[in-house]
């Protein structure tokens, strides 16, 4: 089997390694596509604390089971069901897990960090990490699951009624996930950003509004919630400035540890303001169901390239140097 292995700080190589076995519990899945992330850009330059060398990234995965190991889980699946793939390992014992906040979990393991991901023709997973694809939804929707899933995670964490108007700050994968998912929601959504592309891709999704992210001539005290898809200090300067007294926070971009949040707008305007952290089971369901009722014209916009294994070394590096040209590149197995 081939591998695109990261093996260590800035060095990927291409790597021929022997066919993976599945153990008890787990199956093995043929890669078909692979999306590209933005925390696949981190584990490059080595800021991915937990990332152990060398490692196999790729989290966004879907493809078709190519051999399963006997498990009480089995009859569940079977060789050849199409499959999207939930990237975290759970202990599913603790009491986080068991109340339904597993992501959260402390024993959180996430494929193409802490072990070997997708960005290879095959790959194993625990058996329970796996969601069948509506036959409904083809494998060019589906790879859109994983971030829709972190949208629908975020969108969870709104905890009040009767909100009218939404801000994305933000119109990458996760921005545009939210976008399709918020247009439902709320009677009015906006999304700021500062690059074309991204700009375009919003409007054909259907933002009510796209403004450039720098918003200083946006009116203060607007917005009832704003996603911070960003979250550096100028995209979190805009939030206070624009989110209604009383309004909602919810931090979604992967941030520093320090990003210049002011505490006086929180008290003073009373904010609420929340992270959001990967996703859950409940939040992979819904964005499979949801993606059944989106127009595939709309994840088109969103995903801008297909590229070949042989070519995933450039793919990657496209991605990192291509923000005004890309928004969600893709591997393709079959190619």
């Amino acid at each position: 089997m081939i591998c695109n292995v990261l093996k260590d700080k800035n060095i990927l190589v291409m790597e021929e390694r022997p066919m993976l076995e599945p153990r008890t519990g787990q199956v093995r899945i043929k890669t078909v596509l692979a999306g590209i992330c933005g925390s696949d850009i981190h584990a490059l330059h080595g800021m991915q604390p937990s990332l152990l060398f060398p490692t196999v990234m790729g989290h966004e995965l879907v493809g078709v089971i190519d051999a399963i190991a006997a498990s009480e889980n089995e009859g569940t699946f079977k060789v050849g069901d199409r499959v999207v793939v939930d990237p975290s390992f759970r202990c599913g014992k603790c009491d986080l897990c068991l109340s339904g906040k597993e992501n959260i979990c402390e024993e959180l393991r996430v494929l193409g960090v802490h072990c070997d991901g997708g960005f290879a023709d095959y790959f194993l997973c625990e058996i329970d990490m796996l969601h069948k694809i509506p036959d409904s939804l083809r494998f060019e929707e589906a790879i859109f699951s994983e971030p829709l899933s972190i949208a629908m995670h975020a969108i969870s964490r709104i905890t009040s009624t009767g909100r009218k108007k939404t801000a994305i700050i933000g119109a990458g994968p996760i921005g545009l996930a939210l976008l399709i998912a918020l247009k439902e929601l709320f009677e009015e959504v906006l999304v700021f950003e500062v690059l074309e592309n991204r700009k375009s891709a919003a409007r054909i999704i259907g933002a009510d509004q796209v403004l450039d992210s720098v918003g200083d001539t946006y009116p203060a005290e607007d917005i009832d919630v704003v996603f911070d898809t960003v979250s550096i200090p100028s995209t979190v300067t805009l939030t206070e400035r624009i989110v209604k007294r009383g309004g909602e926070v919810i931090i979604v971009g992967m941030a520093k540890p320090e990003i210049g949040f002011q505490l006086l707008p929180i008290l003073k305007k009373e904010l609420s303001v929340r992270g959001t952290r990967m996703t859950r089971r409940e939040d992979f369901k819904a964005a499979l169901d949801l993606l059944t009722k989106t127009d595939p014209k709309l994840i088109q916009a969103i995903i801008t390239g297909y590229w070949s294994l042989s070519d995933s070394i450039k793919a990657i590096r496209y991605t990192e140097t291509h923000a005004g040209t890309c928004i969600k590149e893709v591997l393709d197995f079959r190619r």
